[in-house]
């Protein structure tokens, strides 16, 4: 087998994880008070989303928009939590934060994974990339844990 470096070297302090799970909060509060001012306040201008879908959203203002439409139609009756998985950085002012989303409809739930990339500007924390993906229960089972990692 070929040797390969690794990616996550730098290990993120507690209270960087605790910041990072608040850009998280603020996901999981703006999607179930359906505001999508809370639910995108931690995206950079230049974010790249990709909705479960496969939707590719660039920037803040296509993403604004994308929410107010979306959390006034099709998710207006739908709730959510999302828990961080791990966190780690591949060098300073860099995160990967992994996290598992757990939706109630009234037809019932599904799960999606996430996937975040983090930079810290001007001492805040701020979500860069987002990749959200639905979880095939029948393939990934629900087992996650609740206890974030901080890569170290």
């Amino acid at each position: 087998m070929t040797r390969r470096p690794a990616a996550l070297i730098t290990p993120l302090a507690d209270e960087d994880v605790a910041a990072l799970a608040a850009l998280l909060a603020d996901l999981e509060n703006g999607f179930n008070q359906k505001v999508a001012a809370v639910l995108d306040r931690p995206f950079t201008a230049d974010a790249v989303v990709v909705v479960p879908d496969g939707t590719v959203i660039r920037g803040w203002d296509d993403l604004f928009a994308y929410h107010t439409a979306r959390l006034a139609t099709a998710v207006a009756t739908w709730t959510t939590r999302v828990v961080m998985l791990s966190a780690s950085s591949p060098g300073p002012d860099t995160a990967l934060v992994h996290f598992r989303q757990e939706t109630t409809t009234p037809s019932g739930g599904f799960a999606n994974h996430g996937t975040v990339v983090a930079v810290r500007r001007e001492g805040s924390w701020w979500i860069s990339a987002l990749h959200n993906t639905n979880v095939d229960q029948a393939r990934a089972g629900t087992t996650a844990s609740t206890t974030p990692s901080n890569g170290s």
